[in-house]
């Protein structure tokens, strides 16, 4: 029996990686050959994965593990930014209870940006809501009333965890 072109070319590492990628036959064909610079035909590479159980095997597992180190990355990165953007609410929280109704909205409007690209990154559509608005009308921040600050401040809140209040 003749030996498959893929392993007299040392190929099969680069193979099994290819069809953990999700490469098609055909793509993984014109790789190999490319890399060879020597014609690996579809059915070498189909004669190869259908002979060898193992390989289809552990392109499985690494297209699995690839997918799990994406997914482990993503979490990790959202993490990262809810971990800034409770930051910031707490930054509003205390420049409220300070005094500082500037401070306390921008670190708020701060935060609502943040959400919201979070939230465009993740897919979720933008919710309208009052900070929103008072960005378009930044003057509008000075002529505002204890009350109403304190209205959107909790508005934010209960938008991040309803069940967390830092202002009561």
């Amino acid at each position: 029996m003749r030996i498959n072109n893929i392993i007299k070319n040392d190929q099969e590492t680069l193979a099994k990686e290819l069809k953990g990628e999700g490469k098609t036959l055909d793509e993984i064909s014109r790789i190999l050959s490319k890399e060879a610079k020597t014609p690996i035909s579809l059915s070498t590479v189909y004669r190869y994965f259908g002979s060898n159980e193992k390989a289809i095997v552990q392109a499985i597992e690494k297209s699995d593990k690839l997918k799990a180190k994406v997914a482990d990355a993503k979490i990790s990165t959202i993490n990262q930014r809810m971990g800034v953007i409770l930051s910031l609410i707490e930054i509003g929280a205390e420049a409220r209870l300070e005094g500082d109704r500037r401070g306390a909205v921008l670190a708020l409007r701060a935060a609502t940006d943040a959400l919201h690209k979070l939230d465009e990154r993740l897919g979720i559509l933008k919710p309208s809501n009052t900070l929103i608005q008072i960005n378009n009308n930044p003057s509008k921040i000075d002529h505002m009333t204890d009350a109403e600050l304190i209205a959107i401040i909790k508005c934010e809140q209960e938008t991040l965890d309803p069940e967390v209040a830092v202002l009561d």
